[in-house]
């Protein structure tokens, strides 16, 4: 289903708002809200998850109302089966807008209402990216496996025929982001076709988003000056990662409040994610750095800097940012380190010469000119196949070892 816009809401009666189950009764009350008081009910109504992910935007925290766009997004229902395989899990697929400042899932449960059927619990994984990674019968994953288990929770149906619950996260990272739902491992009972009516159960998901339009963007080497005025406490950029980036270096400098005392600032570099996160936050008091190692390439990440001042404070800053490139070598470098590992592997031919003197190396005693000066080939046979440089007289390359190859061009590096 598409996102829902504020234009043309239908009026709907009193009594059939209260025949509305309490979840769908919810559900569309957050939907009429306008965006700030949207967020405000974001923050307030659901337990934080943690560190990262427990500061929602609120009235007081985001931009103008014209700045954000509140949308809402449902898949189906879909019954759900006990676990003895990944193929019992339903999977809902939602995609994430860019510049997502809030994000909220609405998780519901519920059980047909059917004779004999225990309470049970609904166990719920999400990840981002991909399908959810789950090991609910504890099986020993083999060794020297990495795995990295999805974030998950559970919902108990007990007494009541439904149950729901909400998962809150700030800056969520924009794409694909994936639940999984299923029943407890089956019991293996058997039960005779016609004389018992199987217990059924369906989950579904709905997800609330806070976009926020018209982002500053922050150019590399470039200065971006942002105000945080009361009421506001949050401001928002976002800048582009180019290919080949090792390290983002983020600048906040001349931040002051009220234009005279230091300012004290929280700043956060980077998008949540669940049950980890590659954020890196960052309290200031007045001038600051931080580094982000191994930002996502070609893709934008956003900067968040909120003011930890009271009411009546106005704080004024200025943020640069930087990367740091590490490209790879070109054609022919690669080709003379992959041609001298063959030379270094290959075995000698028959009459006990080494390939390498069909290859054009020098022996012993001889003279090889270098980028660098002129180098003496000494040392004996490596490995009985190849000789090396031993002595390169000073610098650099001094205490390194190169195949003595005639026009040989070593780098440095």
């Amino acid at each position: 289903m598409g996102p829902l816009t504020g234009c043309g809401r239908p009026f709907l009666r009193l009594p059939l708002l209260l025949s509305l189950p309490p979840p769908l009764l919810l559900l569309l009350l957050l939907l009429l809200l306008p965006p700030r008081a949207l967020a405000a009910a974001l923050a307030s109504s659901a337990p934080p998850l943690g560190r990262e992910e427990q500061r929602p935007s609120d009235g007081d925290n985001g931009p103008d109302d014209g700045a954000l766009v509140s949308e809402y997004f449902s898949q189906s229902a879909q019954k759900l089966s006990s676990y003895s395989w990944y193929g019992n899990v339903k999977v809902f697929r939602f995609q994430v807008p860019e510049d997502t400042v809030v994000l909220r899932w609405l998780l519901q449960a519920s059980r047909v209402k059917t004779p004999n059927c225990g309470s049970t619990q609904i166990t719920i994984h999400i990840r981002f990216g991909a399908p959810p990674v789950i090991n609910p019968l504890g099986t020993q994953f083999p060794e020297n496996t990495s795995v990295r288990l999805s974030y998950n929770q559970t919902l108990t149906l007990a007494s009541s025929f439904q149950n729901s619950t909400f998962v809150n996260l700030s800056s969520p990272a924009a794409g694909g982001w994936f639940i999984a739902a299923h029943l407890p491992e089956s019991t293996s009972k058997i039960e005779v076709q016609g004389f018992s009516v199987p217990c059924a159960y369906v989950f579904q998901p709905d997800m609330f988003v806070l976009r926020m339009v018209d982002v500053p963007v922050l150019e590399p080497s470039v200065p971006l000056l942002q105000t945080i005025a009361w009421p506001r406490r949050l401001v928002h950029a976002k800048i582009f990662v180019p290919g080949y980036s090792a390290m983002l270096h983020f600048q906040l400098a001349s931040c002051t409040v009220n234009a005279s005392s230091a300012c004290s600032v929280r700043v956060t570099l980077g998008s949540a994610t669940l049950p980890q996160s590659s954020q890196r936050v960052l309290n200031c008091t007045g001038p600051c750095s931080l580094l982000l190692d191994s930002p996502p390439w070609e893709k934008w990440l956003p900067i968040t800097v909120e003011s930890l001042h009271g009411s009546s404070r106005s704080v004024s800053l200025q943020m640069t940012a930087s990367f740091t490139a590490c490209r790879p070598g070109g054609s022919g470098s690669f080709l003379s380190f992959y041609q001298s590992l063959n030379l270094s592997q290959e075995s000698p031919r028959p009459g006990g010469l080494p390939m390498a003197t069909a290859q054009g190396l020098l022996r012993p005693a001889s003279t090889v000119t270098l980028a660098s000066g002129t180098c003496a080939c000494t040392g004996s046979l490596s490995s009985g196949k190849t000789w090396t440089l031993s002595r390169c007289g000073s610098g650099s390359l001094a205490s390194r070892k190169w195949p003595c190859r005639q026009n040989a061009q070593p780098s440095s590096s």
